[in-house]
């Protein structure tokens, strides 16, 4: 199905609540209308992200919320509609709710797990916000809470609970990058021009906050795989080192979003990110593990196999390899790959570090390099590297890691088979994550 098409079916319906909301919100229009307050109906859809989707569809056609300088606040949002119609429209919407044949118990707690996360996203934004001394914050809040709900509605829609990480999953069906999928969704829904240039790319003064928004839904969303996994722990650290904060301070909040979530479900699923703190083994850590943590060859080993792992099936690289410096060698020789056939010329290869060629410039220093096709083009011309005539001419990065002062080797990614582009998120979580490891090699 064409995205335009698919999109085209989420608007042809009105989409339940979560469970927990259905039941305040009856709550709620049950009360006089001199007791209902703008801020009680606000905080409900600041609580749950399908309620604030059809807030959202019913003011997309203002004005108001086309204007690029901002994003109204959820009060400014009913406001424009007024409490009576508001409480009209959004007090009889339905609960979601497993029904045989329709919406399998799994699905049911998928969804509300990652719309669960999705509020625990928003809260981190916000504290890291404050930390920073921002005082804007409540569109970076919305933004949190929309990330997930294309993904989160196609779930539903289908029925059905994909083997592969849901945001991928979606990726893939549609051909088009999750941020890119966000885009179109805010456009095709009306949806206020601030969260599409949160969603979006570029410099400026919202560039930081953009960078900490995808931080806290990475973090949110990265809870299920473990939080000792170094590049959840990456993802923190960087967050801290942007924001001028200590990593503790940052973890810290991680926990205590996970936990408010928790103590307000909306569905079962919005306890899954304390529960995944809570099943981790041991307690949480309150900084990075220490270099000595890999100072073996076997940590090591499992630190790198770690990386590829991720790369591969979480960042969707189609192809990682990963080349060792050997002590007293003047070539670093190939150790892992994944997506290599078995005759492909590159498991031959190992990467000369010849006075003045690519490799001896690129492993002089801890470094990354993303080239495109034409970029690489041109470096095929000007160095003649084996490592250029073995490979298909494609866009590639590529990565330094060191211990210290000594090289340890060299992690190289690209998408020879589907041929997609590394876009600018995607390199900088190349960079992020390599960078976790260096840290403790």
């Amino acid at each position: 199905m064409e995205l335009a098409d698919w999109f085209s079916t989420i608007a042809a319906r009105r989409w339940p609540v979560l469970p927990g909301t259905q039941v305040e919100l009856s709550q709620l229009v049950a009360r006089h209308p001199d007791l209902i307050h703008f801020s009680d109906l606000a905080n409900l859809c600041l609580s749950d992200p399908l309620l604030l989707f059809d807030l959202l569809r019913a003011v997309g056609p203002s004005a108001a919320l086309r204007r690029p300088e901002g994003t109204p606040t959820v009060e400014q949002m009913l406001m424009l509609i007024g409490l009576e119609a508001s409480t009209r429209r959004l007090g009889p919407l339905p609960p979601l709710w497993p029904v045989k044949g329709r919406l399998d118990m799994a699905t049911f707690e998928a969804a509300g797990d990652w719309l669960g996360r999705g509020r625990v996203a928003a809260l981190i934004a916000k504290e890291w916000l404050s930390i920073a001394n921002e005082h804007k914050v409540e569109d970076v809040f919305l933004a949190a809470l929309v990330y997930n709900l294309p993904a989160c509605l196609y779930l539903v829609e289908r029925n059905h609970v994909p083997d592969a990480p849901l945001l991928s999953a979606v990726s893939a069906e549609f051909g088009v990058d999750y941020p890119k999928l966000l885009l179109r969704f805010c456009d095709a829904f009306s949806l206020p021009a601030g969260l599409a240039a949160l969603f979006g790319a570029g410099a400026g003064q919202d560039a930081k906050r953009r960078q900490l928004l995808r931080l806290a839904v990475a973090t949110a969303n990265g809870l299920a795989q473990g939080w000792w996994r170094p590049q959840f722990l990456a993802g923190i650290d960087a967050a801290a080192r942007l924001i001028g904060s200590d990593f503790a301070t940052l973890h810290a909040a991680v926990a205590h979003a996970a936990l408010s979530v928790a103590r307000h479900p909306r569905a079962p699923g919005y306890t899954f990110p304390a529960r995944d703190l809570a099943l981790s083994p041991g307690a949480p850590s309150p900084a990075p593990r220490e270099v000595a943590a890999l100072s073996t060859e076997a940590d090591l080993d499992a630190a790198l196999r770690e990386a590829i792992r991720t790369l591969a099936n979480e960042l969707k690289f189609d192809r990682v390899l990963f080349w060792q410096a050997v002590a007293g060698q003047p070539a670093l020789r190939l150790r892992y790959q994944v997506g290599l056939s078995a005759e492909h010329p590159l498991r031959r290869v190992e990467l000369e570090r010849t006075p003045g060629g690519f490799f001896e410039l690129l492993c002089a220093r801890p470094q990354s390099f993303h080239a495109p096709a034409d970029a690489r083009a041109q470096l095929a011309v000007r160095y003649a590297d084996p490592f250029f005539l073995a490979g298909e001419p494609v866009e590639f990065a590529v990565m330094t890691v060191f211990s210290g002062d000594t090289l340890v080797g060299l992690f190289y990614v690209d998408n020879a088979v589907s041929g997609r582009p590394i876009d600018d998120d995607r390199y900088r979580r190349f960079k992020t994550l390599i960078a976790q490891l260096a840290r403790h090699a």
